[in-house]
This record gives structure tokens, sequence and C-alpha cells, in this order.
């Protein structure tokens, strides 16, 4: 069977030989422009792909992007200090003075010219002084009282309840018509 199959297929090619030859012929061209082709697309590839490889300066992108990557993690690692930094900066800022609240007052009714103050430092522990001077025709005195997280142990005038209140609650440096 399988010489039967041989000796008709040798016969076939024998009796169109020409016609084969042809057929081979074309198949051979078609392959050849075919490669033609493929090796035009496959250089203009090449010399993209060559062209994104190098970057202005003439380096290639690997090296770019390892230099690249490098700044990445030197910025990453000081932006880590920097927010260690500012971390320290805002629990050290916490015990500097950070409100600051004054009232002029008159502290006896025969007196003009609000020449008597309340003022209250504190920090952002709400501790602090409040230092109040009282003037009057023969005499000024001046108290300072300390405050311990809004708290003070000894007794406060109104105003400086006041004063104590509004900085406490961060309600800006003068109030109503005091004036310097």
């Amino acid at each position: 069977m399988i010489s039967d199959f041989t000796k008709f297929l040798n016969d076939l090619i024998v009796v169109n030989l020409d016609r084969v030859l042809l057929l081979v012929t074309v198949m051979s061209l078609l392959s050849l422009i075919f490669f033609i082709v493929i090796n035009v697309r496959l250089s203009s590839i090449s010399k993209k792909y060559a062209a994104m490889m190098r970057d202005v300066n003439g380096k290639n992108l690997e090296a770019v992007l390892m230099e690249y990557m490098d700044s990445v993690a030197r910025v990453t690692s000081d932006i880590s200090e920097l927010k260690d930094q500012v971390k320290a900066l805002e629990k050290e800022s916490l015990a500097a003075v950070q409100k600051v609240h004054i009232k002029r007052y008159n502290a006896f009714d025969d007196m003009g010219g609000n020449l008597s103050f309340s003022v209250a430092f504190l920090n952002g522990h709400n501790s602090g002084v409040i230092i109040s001077s009282i003037y009057g025709r023969e005499e000024s005195r001046v108290y300072l009282k300390p405050i311990v997280n809004g708290n003070s142990t000894y007794t406060l005038s109104p105003e400086e309840k006041e004063v104590l209140e509004k900085a406490v609650s961060g309600g800006g440096f003068l109030t109503g018509n005091d004036e310097f």
C-alpha cells in the first residue's frame, strides 16, 4: 500500500513537474518577500529600541532607571528623617508659649485709662503663667500665678479667669476695645 501511494505520487509529480516547480518557485519568492518585510520591520523596531534606550546625555535607559531608583531611595530616606524631625519639633513646641491673651482694664472705679492688665502665657498643654498688674494712684502691684493644665491653685480675679479661658480656647490676642 505504501509503495502504491509512493508510485502514484511519483507519477503525479513527473507528469506535472513544470507546475510543481512553478509552485515551489512562487512559494520561495513569497517566502523571500515575507522575510524581507519582517527584516525591515525588525530593523525599524531595533532603531526605535536603541533610541529609547539612550537618554539625552547618551546614557542607556537602564543606567538612568538605576540612578532614578537610587534618587527615590535617598528621597524616601530624607522624608523619613524629616518626619522624625517634625515629630520631635511638634513635641518640643508643646512646651513653648503658644497661647497668649491680654486684657486691659480699670482695677478701681475712680481710675481711668485701663492701666491695669492681666496676661496669660500658655503652652500646648495649657500650662504657663498669668501675670497681672494692678495700677492704683499710690501704688502698683504685679502678680504672677502659675497655671497647670488650664487651672491654678491660686484664686483668680474675674479678669484673670477671662484671660485664662480665652487663652485656653485660643480666643485671640486682644479682646473688645483693648488697646496698646
